[in-house]
């Protein structure tokens, strides 16, 4: 399974847990592998639609990038593209008429596509047009999958078409995802070391 390290971006800064992270930049990268994989989440984009490309840039000299930036338009692909990133997460509810085909013919970087389990209330479990992305990003937790039989059916079941990766704060939870049939997990950065140390 994968353990992705996740950094929030608010305001310009780096944030841990949604707490500004108080060591120096250079110390938030060692913690991680060199080239290795960082989801960024970048609040400031997903929110107001001012993401912070120049942060991705760098990071991008040291680090694989996945970025989830809220993109509303092909043109935001190409300014996170330009910035650094190798994955990128779309938003079902930001981006409108959602093409995956048309993201497709302007890059070869991995899309994935945010669920919202709590959306799928009205929804069959066959929904969504999936079939063009490389992945989906589940930001549910552990606690909503578990409380409605249908939630963890639908996830299961996504789970055996394509790769998804779920957030989870509690390495005890790692089995439990595994079970699921997850690709991977995406982990605070300040927890990632607890996660790979409970990694069966």
């Amino acid at each position: 399974m994968d353990i992705i390290p996740l950094i929030y971006l608010k305001k310009g800064k780096i944030m841990v847990e949604q707490e500004e992270y108080r060591l120096p930049f250079n110390e938030i990268l060692e913690q991680v592998d060199k080239d290795a994989n960082i989801y960024v989440l970048d609040t400031d984009g997903i929110e107001k639609d001012k993401p912070n490309l120049c942060l991705y840039q760098n990071l991008s000299k040291s680090h694989a990038l996945w970025v989830d930036t809220g993109p509303r338009v092909l043109g935001d692909i190409v300014d996170v593209i330009m910035a650094g990133a190798t994955n990128i997460t779309v938003r079902n509810d930001l981006w409108h008429e959602l093409d995956v085909s048309s993201i497709k013919e302007i890059t070869e970087n991995k899309i994935y596509v945010d669920v919202d389990l709590k959306s799928q209330d009205d929804r069959n479990t066959e929904i969504f047009p999936f079939y063009d992305v490389d992945g989906l990003v589940v930001f549910d937790g552990k606690n909503r999958v578990e409380r409605d039989f249908k939630y963890g059916s639908f996830l299961k079941n996504l789970c055996i078409k394509h790769e998804v990766y779920a957030y989870e704060r509690d390495p005890k939870n790692i089995n439990y995802w595994k079970n699921l049939g997850v690709t991977g997990l995406l982990v605070d950065i300040s927890k990632i070391k607890e996660f790979k140390k409970n990694e069966f």
